[in-house]
């Protein structure tokens, strides 16, 4: 990079020509560093709110009160895993009727028409009743925790 300055005093006129490498700093990058320096850290995420600790909120589970009590499981641990495995079945249902389904074009035509007739009509029923459960699972599951800490 080659800067021309020119100087004038009085009469004279002079041109002086200098070469400046980028590595090397000029009088006033000290200051311009400041100031970068300054505007990131403006720009710098502000740290997170701190995650609560360990133990201040109560977790309602019946694998994870297994787990670590080591007692016998309570009525409403006990019907909270078989309304899980209920649910995990169903779910299972509708995938094997799903891909039974799928693929009962490529098979006989018994079998295609045994999924017509019994499977494809079954389909819509099994999965609403997979929604219901699971949502109703799921405000009983939040209206539980809620209950229990006491506030509404």
């Amino acid at each position: 990079m080659k800067w021309h300055l020119r100087a004038t005093s009085g009469d004279e006129s002079s041109e002086t020509s200098t070469s400046a490498s980028p590595s090397t700093p000029s009088p006033g990058s000290d200051d311009d560093d400041l100031l970068i320096e300054q505007q990131m850290a403006k720009r710098r995420p502000k740290p997170k709110t701190p995650k609560p600790a360990p133990g201040s909120y109560k977790v309602i589970s019946a694998t994870r009160d297994q787990v670590y009590s080591g007692g016998p499981l309570t009525a409403v641990q006990k019907f909270e895993n078989g309304a899980v495995s209920f649910l995990a079945f169903l779910f299972f249902v509708i995938l094997a009727e799903g891909v039974f389904l799928a693929a009962s074009g490529f098979m006989s035509e018994e079998v295609d028409q045994f999924a017509q007739d019994v499977v494809y009509p079954a389909f819509s029923p099994t999965l609403i009743f997979f929604l219901v459960c699971s949502s109703l699972y799921g405000v009983w599951k939040t209206g539980g925790g809620r209950k229990e800490d006491g506030t509404s």
